[in-house]
């Protein structure tokens, strides 16, 4: 049975230090990280008879709750129109115009405010659409946006970015699929769910806004102001017609996406895809005819040149390349530039790390846990029900494949705990380890690692697309004191709410 524990932590492990086996006999070397730790630990547990297809379709398709396949059809279809309105320069051009503030304030936006304005926007921002869309969208933004405001290394503004982003995805259901597990397993009411995260939501993003203003930040300037050399923001946008309808269409995906998930009629019945897909679709024929369009001349969007179009640096040397290929992409240069920059390498690594997660809640770990977790809370109560779920939780993120894995792991294990007859739980102590479950799964992705969330991988990612270097090593020192902070300011407000809730315990 300890073959089936042990492989999945071995490839999260293997993609925070990465690894050069030599092969022997050759002087070729074996690489262990993101794209092959997850792929050669599947192999080994076929081989071993541990899994079976069944097992990968399941982990694949999804057997209740949200459905991977779902969660990455969705990731996909906002990473395409993210990246897409990026190469019309939107960003740059956002980026620019906040930079420069009013134009009838001479010494420009004050740095301080604006940090903490920003960090409200993408709390409210991130708890209506959810963290993704803030993540792929707003990263870029902040790093054109640092990047003219002269700010380096821009390191206080992208972790307040993602923190928040990531914090703001727990009081709504549809802000993160982690809540969807949670409500669907234990069959919670949306509005249930919301009313008893909502507070403890609120502490821990005023006292994570806290513990930011408190750090000594000398990267956040007293003023921010633009040189008078600077370009005119709207020759900043490349692609104004594209812009347009890219906006229209993230917007419209995301408003309906939040509307499909929240009215009770609809919640259940329209699946996430359902409602990107389409808008990434359309976005790709968009992109498509107007490459046509401006193909047939020889050329590309008007004003998009050689040296400032984004696009045309994604395009490389077309040397080697067959004439197939070369072909496609002269003719649509802005699908191809889009389709290179898009985070491909994080769908197999997503899935396959689904699949360990739940191989082992096919076997027999999960009741294992559940009788683990049951004789825990019969000893240390209410508040070591909340404590000690959140703090499982939030490792979990790091070790089971991201915060969704975590979760559909957890969540199983609770379920099973509740119905160990040795060790009977009252109703506070079950209410409590369940929303402390849901306030780890989402604090969970800004703990110690990248790869405790897609969010984490797709951050680090585009910002590394955009010359901005985040280390493994800086990311878990910066976020420690946040999500400390964050974790015992939202499990103290929730155990208060179960002594308060539930007077009997």
């Amino acid at each position: 049975m300890l073959i089936l524990c042990l492989p999945d932590t071995v490839p999260d492990v293997l993609v925070i230090v990465p690894l050069h086996v030599p092969l022997p006999h050759t002087s070729l070397k074996l690489p262990l990280n993101l794209h092959t730790a997850p792929l050669l630990t599947l192999f080994i547990l076929l081989a071993a008879g541990a899994i079976d297809g069944v097992t990968i379709r399941e982990g694949i398709l999804g057997t209740g709750g949200v459905k991977p396949i779902d969660v990455m059809a969705l990731f996909i279809s906002l990473a395409y129109l993210s990246i897409s309105l990026d190469t019309t320069g939107l960003f740059r051009y956002l980026a620019f115009r906040v930079a420069r503030g009013p134009s009838r304030n001479p010494t420009g936006r004050s740095g301080l405010r604006l940090y903490i304005y920003l960090y409200l926007f993408w709390l409210v921002i991130a708890g209506i659409v959810g963290n993704d869309p803030v993540i792929l969208s707003g990263t870029a933004f902040l790093a054109y946006f640092t990047r003219v405001a002269g700010i380096t290394p821009p390191t206080a503004w992208i972790y307040a970015q993602f923190v928040a982003a990531n914090m703001a995805s727990l009081p709504l259901p549809p802000s993160n699929p982690t809540n969807l597990v949670l409500t669907s397993t234990f069959a919670l009411p949306f509005l249930t769910y919301t009313a008893h995260v909502i507070l403890p939501f609120l502490l821990s993003a005023f006292l994570v806004g806290i513990v930011l203003d408190a750090h000594p930040h000398p990267l956040i300037p007293a003023h921010i102001a633009l040189s008078a050399s600077s370009p005119d923001a709207p020759a900043l946008l490349l692609a104004p017609l594209s812009a347009l309808v890219g906006s229209v269409l993230l917007l419209s995906a995301l408003v309906l996406l939040v509307a499909t998930s929240s009215v009770p009629s609809l919640s259940g019945r329209v699946r996430v895809w359902e409602v990107t897909a389409p808008a990434a679709g359309a976005m790709v024929l968009s992109d498509a005819w107007v490459d046509w369009r401006k193909g047939r001349g020889g050329g590309t969007r008007e004003g998009m040149g050689a040296s400032g179009d984004p696009r045309a640096q994604e395009r490389g040397d077309v040397e080697g390349d067959d004439v197939e290929m070369r072909a496609v992409r002269t003719r649509f240069p802005t699908v191809c530039a889009v389709a290179s920059r898009m985070p491909w390498a994080l769908v197999p690594f997503a899935f396959e790390m689904f699949i360990l997660t739940h191989t082992l809640s096919t076997h027999a770990w999960v009741p294992l846990f559940a009788r683990w977790w049951a004789a825990w809370v019969r000893v240390a109560g209410v508040l070591g029900a909340v404590g000690g779920m959140g703090f499982v939780g939030c490792l979990a993120c790091n070790v089971c494949g991201t915060n969704i894995g975590a979760t559909i792991l957890l969540s199983q294990v609770l379920q099973a705990s509740f119905s160990v007859p040795r060790y009977p739980m009252s109703e506070a102590e079950k209410q409590g380890a369940i929303y402390a479950l849901a306030v780890g799964s989402n604090y969970g992705a800004f703990t110690q690692c990248f790869c405790a969330s897609l969010a984490g991988l797709l951050w680090a990612g585009i910002l590394r697309g955009k010359g901005i270097v985040v280390r493994q090593r800086e990311f878990a020192k910066i976020n420690f004191p946040l999500v400390c902070a964050a974790m015992l300011g939202a499990c103290a407000v929730l155990v208060a709410e179960m002594y308060v809730l539930y007077p009997d315990r």
